[in-house]
């Protein structure tokens, strides 16, 4: 008889068992992988180095990291100026490195942030610059000695200025006198300018420079005292011609024709205010001519003027006919003067016109007169200038 073999009733629990068992064993290499992918991310160093203290550095910017998979490097340079720029950086193994110009003075940044893998992890570098500004110099003189004032110079020297690096590019040179601003000239190319005084004051010059990379300097003299010395008189020279008529009781017909003059004078000025523009002036002046007919004589005159910074005005009177009784006569006239291209404020040479009446027949002027246009030359140095 056949017997019923029985099962026991645990045997679905233990294939259970089993199954999972296998499920753990396929698992735990996946499980043991991933783990390995978690390794912590090592934090960046970062080294930023120039090459010079000046604002024309090159620098070189490195960062040591090894990036773990899925990991990001990023490295920002921001300027002194606050502007920044995300950096492209070249890899040999865990080194990644970047160089390049600093051409801004002040203090740069550097940053390295590595992200993707935890939190980003960040290091940071910074390196500060000077300018760069080259040194200035400037040196002024003026002369020791009274000198003529068109011969008075002030000279500038600027030579000593120098670049920290590469050369001086531009050199423009002021000059002030009494605070206002006379000239300016560009001392570029000549170093050293040289300039005339215009009288008495204070002077003071700058320099501004600048070199081939565009940076500036800008030094001053210490200020230069001019002192004007004014003569207190000149002598002067007449040169003139014009038209002359006089009635003469020695010649037949009496009626006078006209006759033309020409003649020279010599004398001397002497101003009320020397120094001052604008002044009345006392002139005492001898002089010799001749008419075409019938005379040859001299004058002696004094004139009172109005001197000005155009020329003159005034009047006159004098002796007439020296030397020759039958037409030695009292005269009064009237003078003004110009001042021509070469006057040079005080002195030097002018144009003046004269027109007088004789006192003998002062009731015929018609026939009683004279009328002159002339040069007159100054001779005296407009003033001295001395340095103190």
């Amino acid at each position: 008889m056949t017997q019923l073999i029985h099962r026991p009733a645990f045997r679905p629990a233990r294939r259970l068992a089993l199954a999972a068992a296998f499920v753990a064993l396929g698992v735990s290499p996946g499980l043991a992988a991933s783990s390995g992918a978690q390794l912590p991310q090592d934090p960046p160093v970062l080294h930023f180095v120039a090459s010079g203290e000046y604002a024309f550095s090159a620098a070189r910017i490195t960062v040591d990291v090894r990036l773990e998979e899925g990991a990001r490097l990023s490295v920002t340079l921001t300027s002194p100026s606050g502007s920044s720029e995300n950096l492209t950086m070249d890899q040999a193994g865990k080194r990644h490195s970047w160089t390049g110009p600093l051409r801004e003075a002040g203090t740069w940044r550097a940053e390295a942030t590595v992200s993707g893998v935890g939190s980003p992890q960040s290091a940071n570098a910074s390196v500060s610059l000077e300018p760069g500004t080259p040194t200035c110099s400037l040196n002024v003189s003026a002369p020791e000695q009274a000198t003529h004032y068109l011969e008075a110079e002030f000279v500038v020297d600027a030579c000593g200025s120098s670049a920290v690096t590469g050369e001086i590019a531009t050199r423009y040179i002021t000059v002030l006198q009494d605070g206002v601003q006379i000239s300016t000239l560009d001392a570029s190319a000549q170093c050293e300018r040289r300039f005339i005084l215009q009288g008495g004051g204070t002077y003071e010059a700058s320099v501004a420079i600048a070199d081939d990379r565009g940076v500036t300097a800008t030094c001053s003299s210490a200020n230069l005292g001019v002192d004007a010395l004014y003569p207190r008189y000149w002598p002067i020279a007449d040169l003139a011609t014009g038209t002359y008529k006089s009635e003469r009781t020695d010649i037949v017909p009496s009626t006078p024709e006209a006759s033309w003059l020409s003649g020279a004078g010599v004398g001397i000025t002497v101003p009320h205010d020397e120094a001052a523009e604008r002044t009345n002036a006392l002139t005492v002046r001898a002089g010799g001519g001749f008419a075409h007919n019938f005379w040859t004589g001299s004058s002696v005159d004094i004139l009172l003027t109005r001197q000005t910074p155009g020329g003159f005005f005034g009047l006159g009177g004098g002796a007439w006919g020296i030397g020759d009784n039958d037409i030695l006569d009292g005269a009064v006239f009237g003078t003004a003067g110009i001042n021509l291209p070469n006057y040079t404020g005080a002195g030097q040479m002018q144009a003046f016109a004269e027109f007088r009446l004789f006192a003998r027949h002062i009731s015929a002027p018609q026939d009683n007169f004279s009328g002159l246009v002339g040069i007159r030359l100054n001779f005296k140095r407009t003033h001295e200038l001395r340095a103190r």
